[in-house]
């Protein structure tokens, strides 16, 4: 051989090596970035379907399938993966190939359909003779291949092609086993972080329960719980106190400044009083305006005496809310453990009780727990039960007392009165058990209790006094806002087909708030003709002012006014303005409690009024003897005087 084809030669073998050289690298690059975008798979994510997506340009194949050993059946293996969707799932038996594969072969076949293991479905999908290559593949504890495929007329897998699948064989199990340890330690980080989170909305949860949400502190449950909790505690011979404290005249808070500063006002409450009390008592907000102070621990009666009262000073320095100066105050019971009960209720119910004898005593005042107020408890707790009993048993009934005509004494309507009449046959006025009722939330019941004994006396009674009589029902102005209860009770009335011959009684105060009565439900009685009656007119918020925003049908002016009015220039000044006014806006005036002569002939002989009620003409009475009594007759009502100009109105109320 001469020395230029010995040359040659050596040129060639160099080519030749730098070819596979060239190769080798090309199918290292290939193969790194296959690898890399298994390594890069985020927790979330299919570990083969972004794999695929690199694997195939690198094998330059069209389709890929991974098949995996089944848990339960080491004889059958099942599609994990595939570029065709359609095979995932489908169950492929491990044959006489396969069981090559699995060992650790690496197969290169022309046609996959050389292979007995493919089952039909995959025939199906992947119709037609395509070059094949088989390589093992390890995921986690279980043994797997992948399957390569290519296009139809291809020329099949070369040996660089097995050689590459025989180290991306043994790469890809380990970086398999590096993606799922990856992910396992991802899914253990995740679920570390969705405990955390459990955990914490299981705290903010608990936290929300026992809390109230506008200030923050202990709500009624959990202040139950903290006190018994702290009397199972309790030592021979330790003392605390449960002071239960009700703001006074809050409800005109909310009326004239609106809810939102009534909100802020509680806030501010609450703070005070954190500021006031130890680090070892607590404070709780148990229901709207009333809260339950727990002074623990204390020596006796003088050292709780002298926290609260420093607290009750400290609740009559004006509040700053939203700019506003509000005075507030409040009245303060206080029941002390062991003395006057063992456990939360009982304090509980006994402060509050003394709390409430504080403030018909003297609103903004102190009051402590004592026997004789335990009889007052025990009554109320009897009174309560019966109560609730009552009502199943429909106890209540209605008593009509009759508005008159001033002049001649004609009946033209009669106002429902509640009455509780027991099993015993003891009637008991409402005095006795309005105020608890209405505290218990019984009201309602009672109310509609009302109404269906009324309806159920209407044939009888349109039968002795015509159908022409108005029947007024007392609606207070917490169930006026009510707009369910509100809705239920008006319906009521329409089934009737009588909406005309009804008339419901409310206070000012009802209408003095921006509340669900004055946005759906007086429309809803205007829309329906029931009549609307202003009742008590004198008692409450009364501002002639007021009168000229509100479309009532009638206006009652409250015994307190009427009484004696013929010895009383004052108050004949203050009737005769609100006279001049209601009769300008078209509201019938009713004189409530009219019990003398004197009181009717003032009446007749110095005002426009013709209208009255009061035990000088009528005692309410049960329907039945009602029915039976002779003198009352059926009229029309009585005429209103013609209506007064503008500039009348302004001098009638600026004389006052």
């Amino acid at each position: 051989m001469d020395g230029s084809e010995e040359l040659r030669e050596t040129l060639v073998a160099m080519s030749r090596e730098n070819d596979i050289l060239r190769t080798e690298a090309t199918h290292a690059n290939l193969l790194l970035h296959a690898l890399d975008a298994m390594l890069c798979i985020d927790g979330e994510e299919n570990p083969f379907a972004r794999v695929f997506e690199a694997l195939l340009p690198t094998f330059d194949a069209q389709h890929a399938i991974v098949l995996i050993e089944r848990d339960d059946d080491h004889d059958m293996l099942e599609c994990m993966a595939a570029s065709d969707e359609a095979l995932v799932g489908t169950l492929w038996p491990v044959g006489r190939s396969f069981t090559k594969i699995l060992s650790g072969r690496i197969v290169t076949t022309i046609s996959n359909t050389d292979s007995s293991d493919w089952p039909e479905i995959a025939a199906a999908c992947l119709p037609g003779q395509r070059p094949a290559l088989y390589l093992p593949l390890g995921v986690r504890d279980r043994r797997g291949l992948l399957i390569l495929l290519r296009g139809h007329a291809e020329p099949g897998f070369d040996r660089s092609h097995v050689n590459l699948a025989r180290k991306f064989s043994l790469l890809a199990s380990h970086a398999f086993a590096a993606t799922w340890a990856s992910q396992t330690e991802a899914e253990s980080f995740r679920l570390k972080q969705l405990t955390e989170r459990l955990k914490a909305s299981k705290e903010e949860l608990t936290y929300r329960a026992n809390h109230d949400q506008l200030t923050g502190l202990p709500n009624r449950s959990y202040i139950e719980e903290l006190v018994n909790r702290s009397i199972e505690n309790k030592k021979s011979g330790e003392k605390m106190a449960i002071a239960f404290v009700d703001l006074d005249h809050f409800k005109q808070v909310n009326d004239f400044y609106g809810h939102h500063a009534g909100d802020a006002l509680l806030k501010a409450v609450a703070d005070r009083v954190r500021s006031q009390i130890r680090k070892t008592d607590f404070l709780g907000r148990i229901s709207g305006d009333e809260f339950v102070i727990v002074l623990n621990p204390i020596e006796g009666r003088p050292e709780s005496a002298a926290l609260i009262e420093r607290i009750k000073q400290q609740l009559k320095v004006p509040f700053n809310v939203d700019g506003l100066e509000i005075r507030a105050s409040a009245s303060i019971g206080v029941a002390l453990y062991p003395a006057h009960g063992q456990d939360y209720e009982t304090l509980r119910r006994n402060a509050d009780t003394a709390m409430y004898q504080a403030k018909m005593t003297s609103k903004g005042s102190i009051g402590f727990f004592n026997q004789a107020l335990g009889k007052v408890a025990a009554q109320k707790i009897s009174i309560e039960h019966r109560l609730r009993a009552a009502i199943h048993r429909n106890e209540f009934q209605c008593a009509l007392q009759a508005k008159v005509d001033l002049r001649d004494g004609s009946v033209f309507g009669f106002e429902t009165l509640v009455r509780w009449v027991d099993g015993q046959g003891t009637v008991h006025p409402p005095c006795d058990f309005l105020n608890l009722a209405s505290d218990l939330g019984l009201m309602d019941g009672i109310t509609h209790a009302m109404l269906d004994r009324l309806i159920e006396a209407l044939p009888r009674l349109d039968e002795r006094f015509g159908r022409d009589i108005t029947y007024s029902l007392n609606i207070s102005a917490r169930q006026a806002d009510k707009t369910a209860f509100m809705e239920k009770f008006i319906r009521r009335i329409v089934d009737t087909g009588r909406a005309r011959n009804f008339i419901l009684e409310l206070t000012e105060d009802a209408f003095v708030t921006s509340g669900p009565f004055q946005a759906r439900i007086f429309p809803l009685l205007r829309e329906v003709g029931i009549g609307i009656s202003i009742d008590d007119f004198g008692t409450g918020y009364s501002c002639l002012s007021l009168l000229a925003d509100i479309s009532a049908d009638e206006m009652k002016v409250d015994r307190s006014l009427i009484a004696s009015i013929h010895q009383r220039p004052r108050s004949q000044s203050v009737l005769r303005a609100i006279e001049s006014l209601s009769l300008a806006l078209g509201m019938q005036m009713v004189a409530e409690g009219v019990e003398v002569q004197e009181e009717r002939d003032y009446l007749l002989n110095e005002t426009g009024i013709r209208a009255g009620q009061g035990f000088l003409f009528h005692k309410p009475q049960f329907v039945d003897e009602l029915l039976e009594q002779s003198g009352l007759n059926g009229a029309g009502m009585p005429a209103l005087s013609a209506p007064m100009s503008a500039a009348n109105i302004r001098t009638a109320i600026g004389g006052l």
